[in-house]
């Protein structure tokens, strides 16, 4: 009877659901991942000079469209990206190139999540990539040619005016010579990349925002 009695209290014990099920929106979803060799279009935020950056210097950017993931968006537009300057070469006298290697290492998404990253350069309008993160600007041997071709002619109408063809043979000589030490004494054009220049990144390895 002791017995009878204990499985009819069993019997009022509340029984949980026997089929426990979940629904779709509360399955864990499987994290976002942004494979290595995605490309980022970023827009710098702050200038960058060959003139006055410095290795070590800050470089900032954002996102300028969304990187998605199976129709989720991974980085949302507007994301920040730290980088630094890793090496910089103001251009030299006579055919020096500007030459500037930047390296971006941290992603900062809106929501305040920080992300280390690894990156290697894409393409930048109007100048020449080198190497994974470098760019360089244009050469001054061109106009530098010009400018000593000019004085140089220059030099020879002077001297053609005051002595004859002599004279002119040796204005031109005199003029080029001229333009030559001016060239060697004024540095070429330096790299200048003002906020808003748009870049690309390239991950170097996969992200998990």
């Amino acid at each position: 009877m002791i017995g009878a009695l204990i499985i009819g209290l069993l019997g009022l014990i509340p029984q949980g659901p026997r089929n426990l099920q979940v629904g779709e929106e509360a399955k864990l979803k499987p994290p976002l991942v942004v494979a290595a060799g995605t490309t980022i279009p970023i827009a710098l935020t702050t200038r960058v000079s060959t003139k006055t950056a410095k290795d070590g210097d800050g470089v900032y950017a954002r996102t300028v469209f969304p990187i998605t993931i199976n129709n989720q968006i991974a980085i949302p537009e507007g994301s920040s990206l730290r980088g630094r300057i890793v090496e910089v070469k103001r251009p030299g006298r006579v055919t020096g190139k500007a030459e500037l290697t930047i390296n971006f290492q941290t992603l900062v998404l809106p929501s305040g999540i920080t992300v280390e990253i690894y990156t290697s350069l894409g393409a930048v309008p109007g100048v020449t990539r080198k190497g994974e993160a470098g760019v360089e600007g244009e050469s001054s041997k061109g106009s530098d040619a010009g400018k000593i071709g000019t004085t140089a002619a220059q030099g020879g109408i002077i001297g053609a005016v005051g002595g004859g063809g002599k004279g002119a043979a040796i204005g031109g000589i005199g003029g080029a010579a001229a333009g030559a030490v001016g060239v060697l004494l004024t540095r070429g054009d330096d790299l200048v990349l003002e906020p808003g220049t748009t870049l690309e990144i390239v991950l170097d390895r996969p992200v998990e925002p």
